[in-house]
C-alpha cells in the first residue's frame, strides 16, 4: 500500500529518465506524480533540427502523459506557481495545492526578461513549446506576406543555443532573401569557451547562410522596432528572439527555498536542497553549488540515476551518495544544413558525418519514450496481514477527520428551499420543491480513467448533470459518492481534497449545491453523482418527439472512448488526450440554455451508448427514420487514427448489435462505424429541431454541428447512414 508521496514538478530529461527507471524498480510504498504543465516535453538536442525542418514535432517531443500511464504513475497537468517548503505543499495554478512528502523539480530554465523592454518585445527560447508556436507564427506570416520589402529578425546571444538557432532559423528560411537574420552578442567571438576549430567551423556556417553577426553589442534595452546597446547604438529589428542566459522560475524566489543568484535551486553533491532535505532538484534549474557544471543536457541525462537512487536511500532514511559527473564530454553542435561540428577534449571534427552521428544519437534517446510497448502495472497490494486488511461495507468509509477537514473548507453555496449537506451534517438533504416544477432525478457515475482527481472530479459532474439538461431541467443540488482506492490515510486526505474541489468546482460553475454523499475506500477509485433538478411539466424534454423535416444537431464531438481506452494502453497521443479533456470539461448548461429560448422536439445525451445507441431512442416510433451524413459527423482530434489502428472501447462489442437497426452500412468503413457506437463520457447534446430553429441554435454553439436529419419511416430499419 502506498505511505508516501513523491512529487515531480517538471518533465525535463532527468525526470523522463527517472520515470523509465521507476516503471522497472519503484521505490516501496511511494507514490509517484509527475506535474508538468504541458503533456509534451522537447527534447533540447533536437529543437535546431525542429527549426531548421529536419524533424517533425512529434520526433523530437517526449509525450508525458503516455510515458506516465506506461510506468504506472500518476500524471497531472498543471502549472506549479510557488512551494511552501514548510508546509510541504504546492501551488497549482487554477487547481487545488499539492501534498508531499519529497518534491524534485526538473522544470528546466526560463529567459532572463529582466532587461528594459526584453518581456514585452523579445521571444525566449524557453519554454520551447512557446517559442515553436511563435515560430511557426512567424513562418506562417512570412509566407503570406509576399511583399518585397526585408525583414530583420535577430537572435541575441552567442552560445551555443543562440548559434544552433540562428543557423537553423537560416536554413529553414533557405535562399529566401525576404528576411535578414542577425546574431548579436556582447563578447569578441561566438562559442565562448569552444576550442578554436569548433568556433570557426561554426563561423563558415555563419557566413555560409549570410547571417549578419554583431560582435560587442552589450544590450541594455530592447525596442518595439529592435535593440539598443549599452554604448547608446542602435539596431533595427522587426522581431527578437532572446537566447541569453537562463533563469529560475521566477515562483522559487518567494519560496524559501536556497536559491542562486540566478534564481536556480542551490543543491548539494546529492541533488538535495541545500536549506531543505525533502526538496531535491535536477537539470537547468539546479545549480550544484559545491560542484558547478554548466546548463547542459548531458549533465541532466547524467544526473537521472543518481536522483533516483537518492531519493531511494532518502525514504529508507539511509546515506546518499554523491553525485560524481565528469568534466569533459562530448558536445555536437548542429549548423544548419544537416553539418554538425563535435568536440571532446582536443578532438574537434565537422562535417555532414558529424551530424549523423548526431542524429543517431538523438533519435536513440528518443526511441526510449517512443518504443514503450505495454503499460506497466501496478504492483498487486499485499494481504494477509493486519496492517494491509481493508473492511468491506460500512468498514470502508473513510475517516471521519479526512472528511470534516475536507468538506469544512469548501465554500457553501445557499439554494432556496435547500438545506445543504455543508450547513448541517444530517443523514440526508431536505428540498423544499419549487411550486409548480417537477422533480428530476439522475445518478450517473463510473471508475476512474484518470488520476487527475480534480478534473477527473469536474467530468464526472458534467457527465451526470447533462442528463438532467437533456430534459430541459434545471439541476439545484447534487449528492455524491466517492470511493478511493486503497491508500494510506494520509494520501487519501490528499486526493479527496482533489477530487472534491473538482467536483465543488463543477457545481459552483453550474450554481448547483452539494447537499451530501458517502465516501469510501475499495480496490479502485469510482465517483457517482446524483443530480437533482426541477422543471416545468409543460417545458419537460423528452428523447421521442422527433418530427419529420427535424434537424439533428450534435454539440459536441464524438471519440472520448477510443481515447481513453488507448490511453489506458499507454498508446494514446497528447494531442488526442487533450482534445478529450477539453471536450469533456465543457459543461452542457450554454446548450440547455441557448434550447430554452427554443421548441426541440427530442433532446438526449450521447454517453455510454454512443451516438448511434442515443439516437436509436430518439427514433423509436414506427413513422420515423433517421438520416446520418457520416461526413458532417465531428471526431475528437486523434479519434479516427486511433480508431484506424485498431483501439476500441471495452464496451464496442455490446454496442454493435445496434449496427443492426441501421441500413447503408455496407459502404461504411469500419472506423465510421467504430465512431458512430464508441461510448462517451460527458458527451454532447443529441437535439432535434424543426430547419430554423436548428439555424439559430448552431449560431449560438460554434462547436455544434447539423449531423443529419429526421424523415418518414420508408425502410424497416430506424437509422439511414449515408
Amino acid at each position: 500500500m502506498f505511505e508516501r508521496d513523491l512529487v515531480l514538478v517538471g518533465g525535463g530529461h532527468t525526470h523522463a529518465l527517472m520515470i523509465r527507471t521507476l516503471a522497472m524498480k519503484p521505490i516501496p510504498g511511494v507514490r509517484v506524480t509527475l506535474v508538468s504543465e504541458s503533456t509534451l516535453t522537447p527534447y533540447s538536442g533536437m529543437l535546431p533540427g525542429l527549426v531548421a525542418g529536419h524533424y517533425r514535432a512529434d520526433e523530437v517531443h517526449i509525450d508525458l502523459n503516455r510515458l506516465c500511464r506506461w510506468a504506472g504513475i500518476r500524471f497531472i497537468q498543471g502549472r506549479v506557481t510557488g512551494v511552501n517548503a514548510q508546509a510541504k505543499t504546492l501551488s497549482v495554478q487554477d487547481q487545488p495545492s499539492l501534498t508531499y512528502d519529497k518534491v524534485s523539480f526538473d522544470t528546466g530554465s526560463t529567459p532572463d526578461l529582466s532587461l528594459p523592454g526584453a518581456r514585452s518585445f523579445a521571444v525566449g527560447v524557453k519554454p520551447v513549446s512557446r517559442f515553436y508556436a511563435k515560430w511557426q507564427q512567424l513562418l506562417d506570416r512570412h509566407d503570406r506576406e509576399r511583399g518585397t520589402e526585408t525583414q530583420h529578425w535577430g537572435v541575441v546571444g552567442a552560445g551555443a543555443g543562440g548559434v544552433e538557432l540562428v543557423l537553423a532559423m537560416a536554413h529553414r528560411l533557405g535562399a529566401d532573401r525576404r528576411v535578414q537574420l542577425h546574431l548579436v552578442y556582447p563578447g569578441d567571438h561566438i562559442l565562448s569557451g569552444y576550442p578554436r576549430r569548433s568556433i570557426r567551423a561554426a563561423e563558415c556556417a555563419l557566413q555560409r547562410h549570410g547571417v549578419v553577426c554583431h560582435s560587442n553589442f552589450n544590450v541594455s534595452a530592447v525596442k518595439k522596432n529592435g535593440l539598443v546597446a549599452a554604448n547608446g547604438n542602435a539596431l533595427s529589428l522587426d522581431q527578437t528572439v532572446w537566447c541569453t542566459r537562463a533563469a529560475g522560475p521566477e515562483f522559487l524566489s518567494q519560496s524559501g527555498l536556497d536559491v542562486t543568484s540566478a534564481g536556480f535551486i542551490a543543491v548539494n553533491r546529492y541533488l538535495q536542497s541545500t536549506s531543505h532535505p525533502d526538496v531535491f532538484a535536477a537539470g537547468d534549474v539546479a545549480d550544484m553549488v559545491f560542484d558547478p557544471r554548466p546548463k547542459a543536457g548531458v549533465y541532466a541525462v547524467r544526473q537521472a540515476p543518481i536522483l533516483y537512487e537518492n531519493l531511494k536511500l532518502a525514504f529508507a532514511s539511509q546515506p546518499m551518495q554523491p553525485a560524481r559527473l565528469q568534466r569533459q564530454f562530448l558536445s555536437l553542435l548542429s549548423l544548419g544544413d544537416r553539418q554538425a561540428v563535435g568536440h571532446r577534449g582536443l578532438f574537434v571534427a565537422s562535417g555532414a558525418w558529424v551530424w549523423r552521428w548526431k542524429d543517431r544519437i538523438d533519435r536513440a534517446f528518443m526511441e526510449k519514450f517512443q518504443a514503450l510497448g505495454a503499460p506497466k502495472m501496478m504492483a498487486p497490494m499485499p494481504t494477509g496481514t493486519e496492517a494491509d486488511m481493508h473492511c468491506a461495507g460500512c468498514g470502508s468509509k473513510l475517516g471521519p477527520a479526512i472528511l470534516h477537514d475536507t468538506l469544512s473548507t469548501l465554500p457553501r453555496m445557499n439554494k432556496p428551499g435547500l438545506t445543504p449537506a455543508l450547513e448541517a451534517a444530517e443523514d440526508g438533504s431536505v428540498w423544499q420543491p419549487t411550486p409548480g416544477l417537477s422533480q428530476v432525478q439522475s445518478l450517473d457515475g463510473f471508475r476512474s480513467f484518470s488520476d487527475d482527481l480534480y478534473r477527473f472530479g469536474q467530468v464526472c459532474v458534467n457527465h451526470a448533470l447533462s442528463d438532467l439538461y437533456a430534459m430541459g431541467a434545471q439541476p439545484v443540488s447534487a449528492q455524491v459518492w466517492i470511493n478511493l482506492a486503497h491508500a494510506h490515510p494520509r494520501l487519501h486526505k490528499a486526493d479527496f481534497q482533489r477530487l472534491m474541489r473538482g467536483i465543488h468546482q463543477a457545481l459552483s460553475d453550474q450554481s448547483v449545491a452539494l447537499a451530501g454523499g458517502h465516501s469510501t475506500e475499495g480496490a479502485e477509485t469510482h465517483v457517482a453523482v446524483v443530480a437533482n433538478g426541477e422543471v416545468d411539466p409543460a417545458r419537460l424534454w423528452r428523447k421521442t418527439g422527433a418530427r419529420p423535416g427535424d434537424v439533428l444537431v450534435l454539440t459536441k464531438a464524438l471519440g472520448t472512448g477510443v481515447i481513453w481506452a488507448s490511453d489506458a494502453a499507454a498508446q494514446a497521443p497528447a494531442g488526442a488526450v487533450t482534445a478529450a479533456w477539453e471536450s469533456m470539461l465543457v459543461s452542457q448548461k450554454p446548450a440547455w440554455e441557448a434550447l430554452q429560448r427554443l421548441e426541440p422536439h427530442a433532446v438526449t445525451d450521447v454517453t455510454g451508448f454512443g451516438l448511434l445507441g442515443h439516437l436509436l431512442e430518439m427514433v423509436t416510433g414506427d413513422d420515423i427514420e433517421a438520416h446520418l451524413n457520416l461526413n458532417a459527423i465531428p471526431a475528437l482530434p486523434g479519434a479516427r487514427d486511433l480508431l484506424e489502428q485498431g483501439f476500441r472501447s471495452s464496451l464496442h462489442p455490446q454496442l454493435l448489435p445496434y449496427t443492426l437497426e441501421c441500413s447503408g452500412l455496407e459502404s461504411v468503413s469500419e472506423v465510421d462505424i467504430a465512431l458512430l457506437i464508441d461510448p462517451q463520457t460527458s458527451g454532447g447534446l443529441l437535439v432535434a429541431l424543426d430547419p430554423d430553429q436548428a439555424e439559430i441554435f448552431l449560431g449560438q454553439l460554434p462547436d455544434a454541428r447539423a449531423i443529419g436529419q429526421i424523415a418518414r419511416r420508408t425502410s424497416d430499419r430506424k437509422v439511414v447512414v449515408g
